[in-house]
C-alpha cells in the first residue's frame, strides 16, 4: 500500500511539473496588471490583425499536407508490403534511419531542391517536403505487416484495380492507422518553425508557429493568449481521437 501511495505521489508531481508550462501560459494569459481579466484576449483578437492571416495559413498548410501525405504514404506502405526483396528492405533502412535524423539535416537539400524549382517563397515550399514523411511511412508500414490477406486476395478476384483493392480490401483494415497518421501529421505541420522560417520570406505566408516566435514584435499580452489558441485545435483533436491514435501507433502487435 505505501508502495503504491509513493508511485502516485511520484507520478502526480511528475505529471504536474510537465504540465506547469501550460498551466502558466493559461493562467497568464488572463493576467494584466496582476488583474484577472480578458484585456489579453482583446489585444490579441481585435487589435492585432497579423494573428488571423498566420492562423488560418497553418489551418491551410495542415489540412493540405495531411491530405496528401496520407495518399503518399498508404500507396507507399502498401509497395513496401507487397514487394519482397532486399532492394525493398533496404530502402525502408533508409527511412528509418531519414526518420531518425534531426531536422536540420534535410533543410539545406530541401532549400537547393525549392530553390531548383524555383518554389522557395510559395506555399508549395511548405507543403511538398512535409508530405514525404519517413515517421508516418514506418508506422504505417509496420502496421500494414498484419494485413489480413485473404481480404485482398478476395478483392483480386473481383478487380484488378490496384486502387479498388487499396480502397476495399486494405483501408478497412487500417483505418486506426490512418487516423493516426493524420492526426501526427497535422501536429507536425501545425508545429513547424524552422521550414517556414528558411524557405518564405513573404510575413503573409507565414503559419501560426512563426508568429509565435516573434517575441520580440509582440509583448505577452499578445504571446501568451496566442499561445492558448495555438495550442487548442491540437488538444481537442487528441482528446478526441485518444484512443484512435493509441490504437493506430501499435507497431508489429495484433490489430483489433
Amino acid at each position: 500500500m505505501v508502495k503504491k501511495m509513493l508511485g502516485f505521489i511520484t507520478f502526480f508531481i511528475v505529471a504536474i511539473l510537465f504540465a506547469a508550462p501550460l498551466i502558466l501560459t493559461l493562467y497568464y494569459s488572463f493576467i494584466t496588471d496582476m488583474m484577472f481579466n480578458l484585456k489579453n484576449y482583446s489585444d490579441l483578437l481585435v487589435n492585432c490583425f497579423s494573428f488571423y492571416p498566420a492562423f488560418w495559413n497553418s489551418v491551410i498548410y495542415s489540412i493540405i499536407i495531411a491530405a496528401m501525405q496520407i495518399v503518399v504514404i498508404l500507396l507507399a506502405s502498401f509497395t513496401f508490403t507487397q514487394i519482397k526483396s532486399k532492394c525493398m528492405d533496404i530502402l525502408f533502412v533508409f527511412f528509418v534511419i531519414l526518420m531518425l535524423m534531426p531536422l536540420q539535416v534535410t533543410l539545406l537539400p530541401n532549400y537547393i531542391g525549392l530553390r531548383d524549382m524555383n518554389m522557395l517563397d510559395t506555399r508549395s515550399a511548405i507543403i511538398i517536403p512535409l508530405i514525404f514523411s519517413p515517421l508516418c511511412l514506418v508506422i504505417m508500414r509496420q502496421y500494414m505487416k498484419n494485413l489480413n490477406y485473404s481480404i485482398i486476395e478476395a478483392v483480386r478476384l473481383e478487380s484488378n484495380s490496384i486502387i479498388r483493392i487499396i480502397i476495399s480490401g486494405v483501408i478497412p483494415q487500417i483505418k486506426n492507422c490512418i487516423f493516426a497518421v493524420i492526426i501526427l501529421s497535422i501536429a507536425e505541420s501545425w508545429n513547424m518553425l524552422e521550414q517556414p522560417m528558411q524557405f518564405l520570406k513573404n510575413a503573409d505566408l507565414m503559419p501560426l508557429s512563426v508568429f509565435m516566435s516573434g517575441a520580440s514584435e509582440y509583448g505577452n499580452n499578445i504571446l501568451y493568449p496566442a499561445a492558448v489558441i495555438s495550442i487548442i485545435p491540437i488538444m481537442l483533436i487528441y482528446f478526441i481521437f485518444q484512443e484512435t491514435l493509441t490504437k493506430g501507433i501499435v507497431i508489429g502487435g495484433e490489430q483489433k
